[in-house]
């Protein structure tokens, strides 16, 4: 990654990274989402933002280092990105329908649009411990626990980003006392029509190498007993059963037991 590249166009860059469709047009709003923060003004008032290819501002580079250019700016509304060749690839077979996706941290201006994302899942799924209007979160605290996250240096939430869509999250919780901060809590959710891609498993792969990092070599988490895809994906991963919950859970007036795993990093 070239240094003169603004920080804040990494995220972006590494999207352009891994896409593999000849033509890619993101809206303004998918754009930000990738990026984790607002475009500047210049973005929404001059298509010469978009069209510039020369410093002393390197934002182009998130795009033309990957072969991309602007074809068409569509000011406020969006972008359409076209790549100057195919890029050659030996192990994909449909390569227009590929949709590429990062994975980064939760940022403060992620906060409204995550919530957005966790209340979807809950309508889609009985695998989370909250049901739909059940969580108790508002943007403030959550920003504010971001904040707090980043003192402890041992929590954070990971995003999926699918063609600038939030499509999934891991939340990796570590613990504060001195005897247990080697170990860290993990909640997975992927929405239902993103699952099945590989999604699940990058972003365990990512939670695995962020907790690396930060001397985190405990992971556990905890799976119903009824959810079959996310414990053969679990396992698959390498995770291993350490005992049963009897009752844990009651679900439309129905006990369920819950089984506990942890990998070992």
């Amino acid at each position: 990654m070239t240094k003169k590249m603004e920080k804040k166009y990494i995220p972006l860059a590494n999207y352009f990274e891994v896409a593999l469709q000849q033509e890619i047009t993101l809206s303004f709003n998918e754009l930000e989402n990738i990026m984790g923060q607002a475009l500047p003004n210049a973005a929404y008032l001059n298509r010469s933002w978009w069209k510039k290819t020369k410093p002393p501002l390197s934002h182009y580079l998130s795009w033309t280092n990957a072969g991309y250019y602007v074809n068409d700016v569509k000011l406020g509304t969006s972008v359409t990105f076209s790549r100057t060749q195919m890029k050659t690839t030996s192990n994909i077979k449909n390569e227009d329908n590929q949709s590429a996706y990062i994975i980064r941290a939760l940022e403060a201006s992620d906060a409204r649009s995550f919530i957005h994302l966790q209340e979807e899942i809950f309508q889609q799924t009985d695998f989370m411990y909250s049901m739909q209007n059940e969580l108790d979160l508002t943007v403030q605290q959550l920003r504010k626990d971001l904040v707090y996250w980043k003192q402890l240096k041992n929590r954070t939430i990971l995003l999926c980003i699918l063609n600038g869509i939030f499509a999934g999250y891991a939340v990796i919780h570590g613990y504060k006392h001195s005897k247990v901060k080697h170990v860290a809590a993990v909640h997975l959710a992927v929405k239902e029509e993103y699952q099945q891609q590989g999604i699940g498993s990058a972003l365990m792969k990512a939670v695995e190498s962020w907790s690396k990092q930060r001397h985190i070599s405990r992971l556990e988490l905890t799976v119903m007993e009824h959810n079959d895809r996310a414990l053969n994906l679990f396992k698959k991963l390498g995770f291993q059963q350490e005992g049963i919950r009897l009752n844990a859970i009651k679900l439309n007036d129905a006990f369920i037991n819950e089984y506990s795993l942890s990998k070992i990093l």
